[in-house]
């Protein structure tokens, strides 16, 4: 570690260094940041953008007297560094290891997990009104993406705090960029330079201060001992350029926002770390040659072009496309219009942000039985994005809406098989489920037939034991088969396609007289497939024994899916190894 940075112990001894301190204190910043998330990857280009700005930070309020609430957390590595975690770096992405995000579970300088945008106005404006009433005077200070600022939450909070008398200070880092390149109206007068964003936030009672050179420390200290002395909530501007002195994130179309291990000097990626064919790659493939074909197919993303794979559908149809920046809501919401106006649209989410659009399925999309198409990625185990980015309640919070199909391909040409078949009679809400990581083909013409293709898939014919299974958890579950099979126990396993409405009458046929049924999810225990199953067998009277796999309902640490598969006893041997223990009678 370079002397500058290796002399910050304590959050403190940043306000010891003089404006040179300071600089030479961002350019090891910098160089600690390129070498190490070089090696381990992480989010490079949001963090080389706020290196200057959260020095400044630093410099002019102490933490954690002072909480730093960043919106999202993906940009504090800085931060971290100065809270003396340079240690962890080593560590990122892998299990057990540092987070990507800033997490209340790190340190006492991180107040609130930080992984999902929306959230820094809201809990900013609790703390100051709470510390008010305790008659606390420090500052609160909250950091918010300029693509941040525009969740439905953020506007909300800022709403309410434009008019309350705190001592919270809003930053905005704004960089033009969400994931994707920024949007709509108040990008655009962020963006401007010609003073609509002074007028914007002045409208609202704030006092505006900007814009700043966020890569500038003495403008952005001095900025911030301003906004100290503000009459109104202070809003600090602050321009800033996503992935900041790197070369490599000037021609990258995200601004390489995440990255696996790259060389620092090219920004290629390392080792093994080249991309491989994902579920939402396929999903696009079929999605493209429907949009060639069908005018009326819209696609729409919140922000999330880059993990959905449509970035080339975007190019080629930017007419029929739609990224209206971090808004899941809206986005939900907005093709519902679509659907009633002739439109079909399809809209394509990650499983962890399509949460925060619950109330929107049910009461805009599902109630009204609106015909849209809605693709869901990151189904089960998602890495080490956090607990929160997990997939794994999709299935629970999903079967409880009604008017809602939900289909879950084993591989990538079931996967647009399923695409098909949901076009061609697109007249309600449906829901495709995607897996995380590389995609599957497992060479099946069932993956194929568009006919059959929502019907429980069977593999073999025995009567010792039913499984029952579901798209990313079929490779494990044949797994199991074939041991089985070779200690002599004639199974029967069943791949449920269409997971809502589930086909009970046919899965009653299919278990028919075997006393052993066992389902396997990679999803919480608590209201998932098992659970239905479950009540299912119950209510017709199945007179056998039943064993549920999947997982506790707990938030799941971060890992890659073969170590929580591993962890959870999810993989072939961990599923054979809990028939074991559960069913001495097998003598596995």
């Amino acid at each position: 570690m370079s002397t500058m940075l290796a002399d910050i112990r304590d959050p403190k001894d940043v306000q010891d260094l003089d404006g040179g301190g300071l600089n030479a204190l961002a350019a090891d910043v910098r160089s600690f940041l390129l070498r190490n998330i070089s090696a381990t990857g992480g989010h490079i280009g949001a963090n080389l953008g706020t290196i200057e700005l959260t020095i400044a930070m630093h410099a002019c309020f102490r933490s954690p007297d002072v909480p730093f609430l960043f919106d999202t957390g993906h940009q504090g590595y800085t931060h971290k560094l100065l809270t003396g975690r340079a240690h962890l770096f080593p560590s990122l992405n892998k299990y057990d290891g540092m987070s990507r995000f800033l997490t209340h579970l790190e340190s006492q300088h991180d107040p609130i997990e930080a992984s999902h945008a929306g959230t820094a106005i809201s809990v900013g404006l609790g703390m100051a009104l709470s510390r008010k009433l305790r008659g606390n005077e420090d500052h609160v200070v909250a950091v918010v993406g300029d693509s941040a600022l525009v969740e439905g939450a953020s506007l909300e909070a800022l709403n309410h705090a434009a008019v309350e008398d705190t001592n919270l200070v809003v930053i905005v880092n704004d960089n033009g960029f969400a994931i994707s390149p920024g949007f709509g109206a108040v990008h655009e007068a962020l963006q401007s330079g010609d003073g609509k964003a002074k007028a914007l936030f002045e409208s609202l009672g704030c006092t505006y201060i900007g814009p700043v050179d966020g890569h500038n420390i003495a403008e952005m200290t001095k900025a911030l001992d301003e906004a100290k002395q503000a009459k109104s909530l202070p809003v600090v501007h602050a321009k800033t350029v996503k992935g900041n002195g790197w070369a490599p994130a000037d021609n990258h179309p995200f601004r390489l926002h995440f990255s696996f291990p790259f060389d620092p000097e090219t920004g290629a990626p390392t080792g093994n770390s080249a991309p491989q064919k994902t579920y939402p790659d396929y999903a696009a493939q079929a999605l493209e040659r429907r949009m060639d074909s069908d005018d009326k197919i819209t696609c729409i993303t919140p922000s999330t072009i880059y993990a959905t794979g449509l970035a080339g559908i975007f190019s080629k149809y930017p007419d029929r496309c739609f990224d209206p920046g971090m808004e899941e809501q809206h986005a939900l919401t907005m093709t519902v219009g679509m659907a009633l106006d002739g439109a079909k649209p399809v809209i394509a989410y990650q499983s962890t942000f399509l949460q925060r659009a619950f109330d929107q399925i049910i009461h805009d999309v599902c109630f009204m039985n609106v015909p849209t198409l809605i693709l869901s990625a990151r189904s089960g185990f998602s890495g080490y994005d956090n607990p929160t980015h997990h997939g794994i309640y999709d299935i629970a919070f999903l079967r409880s809406i009604p008017n809602l199909r939900v289909f879950y391909p084993k591989d990538g040409p079931e996967l647009q098989t399923m695409i098909d078949v949901a076009l061609d009679e697109l007249s309600g809400p449906t829901l495709i489920m995607m897996p995380y990581g590389p995609v599957h083909d497992f060479g099946l013409s069932s993956s194929t037939d568009k006919a059959g293709i929502l019907k429980p898939e069977v593999f073999g014919d025995g009567d010792d034991m039913v499984m029952i299974t579901v798209g990313n958890k079929f490779a494990a579950a044949r797994e199991v088969q074939g041991h089985l099979d070779a200690k002599g126990l004639r199974t029967r396993l069943v791949n449920i396609r269409q997971i809502k409405p589930l086909p009970e009458q046919e899965l009653m046929r299919l278990i028919g007289n075997t006393r052993k049924v066992a389902v396997i999810e990679e999803a919480v225990l608590d209201g998932g497939l098992g659970s239905q199953i479950g009540t299912m067998l119950l209510e017709n009277g199945y007179p056998g024994e039943f064993l549920r796999h999947g997982l506790p309902c707990k938030f799941i640490e971060p890992g890659s899916n073969e170590e929580l598969e591993d962890i959870y006893k999810l993989d072939g041997k961990g599923l054979v190894e809990t028939m074991r223990t559960k069913w001495l009678s097998l003598n596995l």
